[in-house]
């Protein structure tokens, strides 16, 4: 097994043809296994059946043009930081964050695909003792509503809650899991990737107290256009609503830190795609 186990890293890894005939063929005859690789030193295990991580040769190349930028950003301030992994999936962020960012204090991730979360467990279970993961949902009600997923695949990325019906999917505002959470310690320079599949307006406001008291706060944002449109809203507002909270300077990492210029509609600047956007608040006095 670890041979075979070898042979689909190392195929995963490299560009080689028929690469995708053989994902389509292990997806329909092997959905349910796992790929394990070496990320930071340490084992990461990752569904045979997700092409995400076979168009990106394995998790050590994690769509690396977005988040490498991130972590440099991190990097700037050169204190210890919490992590919060809102949408964690299996934990491919946090541990890259693990490898990159040589002052990650802690790591709280929140995932509620319960697929996606058994395998998040086991990652970061790898990193350590100083994380937290929570099968959970974050927005801005606490309760239990429903969750939405396809069966197509083990995990599913574009999985969403429904905060309007009730399921068995637990569901927190960060501010409250915070408050409630005996053992919780968050540090004053705080990290928040949200990749929440259209409740992001909700997480920002749910966390409306850690935002503001933080001393340096940075955000990854996704931004796109299909989940705005399905939630009716706009990429303006997610914006505001973290600027309610403090002033924050927005970037393009795909495009080379590009600066967003906040006097004008994000999608008259760039095309109209998804992206993940940082926003970086200066320290408070």
């Amino acid at each position: 097994m670890r041979v075979i186990n070898w042979v689909l890293a190392q195929l995963q890894q490299h560009e080689l043809r028929g690469k995708h005939r053989l994902y389509q063929w292990l997806s329909k005859h092997h959905s349910t296994k796992v790929i394990s690789h070496t990320l930071g030193g340490r084992e990461f295990v990752v569904p045979v059946d997700e092409w995400c991580f076979w168009l990106e040769y394995g998790p050590q190349n994690y769509y690396l043009d977005e988040f490498i930028p991130f972590f440099n950003a991190i990097n700037q301030v050169e204190k210890p930081f919490t992590f919060f992994d809102l949408g964690a999936d299996i934990g491919t962020v946090s541990a890259l964050a693990k490898q990159y960012c040589p002052k990650l204090h802690n790591i709280y991730a929140f995932e509620p695909n319960p697929n996606s979360f058994e395998l998040l467990s086991h990652n970061l279970g790898q990193l350590g003792s100083n994380y937290v993961c929570e099968n959970a949902a974050v927005s801005n009600i606490n309760g239990q509503v429903a969750f939405h997923s396809s069966s197509a695949s083990t995990i599913d990325h574009e999985g969403s809650i429904d905060i309007n019906t009730p399921g068995n999917t637990q569901v927190y505002s960060l501010d409250h899991w915070l408050a409630s959470t005996a053992d919780s310690k968050v540090l004053p320079y705080v990290v928040l990737k949200i990749d929440v599949e259209g409740q992001e307006l909700q997480v920002v406001q749910g966390a409306a107290k850690l935002i503001e008291q933080a001393e340096v706060v940075l955000v990854l944002l996704e931004i796109h256009p299909d989940v705005l449109k399905q939630t009716k809203i706009t990429a303006e507002q997610l914006f505001v609503e973290l600027e309610k909270l403090r002033a924050f300077k927005w970037f393009v990492p795909k495009l080379n830190n590009q600066i967003i210029d906040r006097s004008r509609d994000f999608f008259a600047q760039f095309p109209l795609q998804q992206f993940d956007i940082i926003g970086c608040s200066k320290p408070t006095a």
